[in-house]
């Protein structure tokens, strides 16, 4: 476990979780002022816990054969989603007057948004230590820093295409490491184990770096 790794797990989940501060503070909106803080401290702990169970499991399934190509094809969904400016559907949340119904609230509809986390982390880490660590560092940080997170993302979309390409790089990892795909690998040359992942995370973050800037162009050209 390095440095490196910590910091590169902090900064994937913040990227995935852009809107789960506002979740958290619609959900504890209704508890009086002076209970607020300590709904939203239960139900962040709560969602730290949760997220780390997920992540036990999920990393428990990565050495079945196909299971990585599986997870390799998901992470790629989600690192296409996080640059194509796709909407999600956020959860039905309904914000409660108590303290221990807000908890809940924000523990479920968090961990209901952070599923394409806890994939991403799981495979791009190397056990489960550092995926807590990281979820345990970055969830206080995405619900206390949200604005000024939100307005470096606007300000500087490289941050976002970057993370894109680490998600995508490593979900060409996980695909080209599967255990199912071992007999296709006495046929891959092992320099193109490293090749590939690295083409996939271009060809993506520059596929869609390009559409969005079409998009946006017929965008202005229309008004």
């Amino acid at each position: 476990m390095t440095v490196l790794q910590i910091l590169s797990l902090i900064g994937i989940d913040i990227l995935l979780s852009g809107d789960n501060a506002v979740v958290i503070a619609l959900a504890a909106s209704k508890v009086p002022p002076q209970l607020r803080n300590r709904a939203i401290f239960g139900g962040t702990l709560m969602a730290i816990v949760l997220r780390i169970v997920a992540a036990t499991v999920l990393i428990q399934f990565l050495d079945l054969p196909f299971v990585q190509l599986v997870g390799g094809l998901i992470l790629l969904r989600i690192s296409y989603n996080l640059i194509a400016h796709k909407e999600e559907d956020d959860p039905n949340i309904k914000p409660s007057d108590k303290v221990w119904g807000a908890i809940k609230t924000i523990a479920i509809a968090d961990f209901a948004m952070s599923i394409d986390n806890v994939i991403a982390l799981s495979s791009v880490a190397e056990g489960i230590l550092p995926i807590a660590i990281g979820i345990a560092i970055s969830i206080p940080i995405i619900i206390f820093g949200s604005k000024l997170l939100t307005s470096l993302m606007e300000r500087y979309p490289i941050i976002v295409y970057a993370g894109a390409g680490l998600l995508t790089y490593a979900a060409g990892k996980m695909m080209v490491e599967d255990k199912g795909l071992e007999k296709f690998h006495i046929l891959i040359p092992d320099s193109l184990h490293l090749v590939v992942p690295i083409a996939m995370a271009i060809i993506l973050v520059v596929a869609v770096f390009l559409k969005n800037n079409l998009a946006k162009e017929a965008k202005a050209t229309i008004l």
